[in-house]
């Protein structure tokens, strides 16, 4: 691996000072960063890099942290036309019965490279979706994800955990009870966590009363002690996904699901009793500004914040209408929290940047490796260019970054010391065959599924609302 200079940046380093150092320089070796500071200090520790990256013109920064997708999403962008329950009942059907080791080895490539491509070093994606839909039947769809992650060569934290009830579920010509699914997740944990840049989180689908009655508590019970039992063997972190109105609180009261090593998802339309639960656990909300649950309810960023919860943010993957693109959604949740309070003092450009990157480390329980430039941890760091004529001029580097770029705009990429992108090239990866696998998994996968009229598109020129 040795050792790698990135010189001559504005370095904004996310540490405790929250220091911003207009001629920057971060020395690598074997991995980890070894000095931060200012260009001449820092090269005076690392006199003969075998590599140096020219980070003139460019902010240096902490790869970003995306704490909530979901895998298989790339390859069903926009289906239904904005249907959302007609996109729900594709993913049922595609990730139970129409995808193959194959296809979430095709999106797991596209989805990949579109992150590493746009600034995010670590990712969490789910192993499914929809209606928590998740492909744990076997560790087929597992394991060839993360082959195909490791290919691409960014950190990832895949989110394994039952399929919502009624058990047993279907899945292409058998049925899958629970026991079976939580089998299944024991020996993706046992394979896969801690192999290379991979760990494995657990999940388990948000419950809330008018979907279980009293005489499904006890079951629902026993199944999230089996889960969580599962995770502490392993040390590993808690998620779940789509929270609302008062299912946090229940998931804490009868269910004892939360903790500090929990983090949840959307959490929109939050009760009283939900934010003091979160307060209370110390769990961890992931807000996703650009989801369609946003849409429909209101996530309570600063009423979190000022209870003390840590809020980070999340994409929510890249369906059914969105992008990988951090630095997309970062802007939308300033903007979110702003618009709904009719003040745009709220969640500033620091704030923002750290709730993709130090904060959201911590929320994955992460924060002593990534998340901040700093001695020790490991070498996860990203350049964004400051000379385009949107960025210009080149003086408030912070805000320049969270107001006005996009993914777009990361030129390098380096992740444990490795040199992933530089230039905007990934001379490591095919852009063109990855993408015309996945043009191909689509098309395999819409003819297995028969849903191609759902990729019929249909604009909606001329309309006030979609019918």
């Amino acid at each position: 691996m040795g050792t790698l200079l990135v010189t001559g940046g504005v370095l904004i380093a996310l540490d405790p000072a929250r220091r911003v150092i207009p001629d920057g320089a971060v020395a690598i070796e074997g991995g980890r960063i070894t000095a931060v500071g200012p260009r001449a200090e820092v090269e005076a520790t690392l006199p003969a890099p075998d590599r140096v990256l020219d980070a003139r013109g460019k902010a240096i920064l902490p790869g970003f942290v995306d704490t909530h997708a979901h895998a298989g999403h790339g390859l069903v962008k926009t289906m239904g036309n904005g249907d959302s329950a007609a996109w729900m009942e594709a993913c049922r059907v595609i990730y139970t019965t129409a995808s193959p080791p194959s296809f979430w080895a095709a999106e797991a490539r596209l989805a990949g490279l579109e992150r590493l491509m746009a600034g995010v070093t670590t990712g969490v994606s789910l192993l499914g979706g929809g209606d928590s839909i998740m492909r744990v039947d076997s560790t087929a769809a597992g394991e060839a994800r993360a082959q195909a992650i490791a290919e691409i060569g960014i950190r990832e934290v895949m989110a394994v955990g039952p399929t919502r009830p009624p058990f047993p579920r279907r899945y292409d010509d058998r049925d899958v009870s629970f026991a079976e699914q939580l089998e299944v997740m024991g020996l993706l944990f046992e394979r896969l966590h801690g192999q290379q840049l991979m760990r494995l989180c657990t999940l388990m689908p948000v419950y809330r009363e008018a979907q279980h009655d009293a005489a499904k508590v006890a079951e629902i019970r026993a199944q999230g002690d089996a889960v969580r039992a599962l995770g502490a063997r392993f040390g590993a972190r808690f998620h779940q996904d789509g929270h609302r109105n008062g299912s946090i609180a229940m998931a804490d009261a009868m269910f004892g699901l939360l903790g500090p090593d929990a983090f949840l998802s959307h959490c929109v339309d939050l009760t009283d009793a939900d934010i003091e639960t979160l307060a209370r656990t110390g769990a961890h909300v992931v807000h996703n500004p650009t989801a369609i649950a946003a849409v429909r309810g209101f996530c309570p960023v600063v009423r979190m914040l000022e209870a003390g919860v840590n809020v980070v943010i999340g994409s929510d993957g890249t369906a059914p209408d969105r992008s990988g693109d951090m630095l997309r959604h970062g802007f939308a949740a300033m903007r979110y929290a702003q618009q709904h309070a009719r003040d745009d003092k709220l969640l500033p450009p620091g704030r923002i940047l750290e709730m993709m990157t130090i904060n959201a480390a911590r929320a994955l329980g992460m924060e002593k490796e990534i998340g901040s430039l700093e001695p020790g941890k490991r070498a996860d760091l990203i350049t964004v260019d400051l000379t385009a004529p949107h960025m210009a001029p080149a003086n408030m580097p912070v805000s320049r970054v969270i107001h006005f770029a996009t993914g777009a705009d990361v030129r390098d990429v380096v992740v444990e010391g490795s040199v992933l992108m530089q230039g905007r090239q990934v001379p490591h990866l095919d852009q063109g065959a990855i993408v015309a696998e996945a043009e191909a998994a689509t098309a395999a996968m819409l003819r297995q599924s028969g849903l191609g009229a759902l990729v019929a598109e249909e604009p909606g020129w001329g309309m006030i609302r979609r019918a």
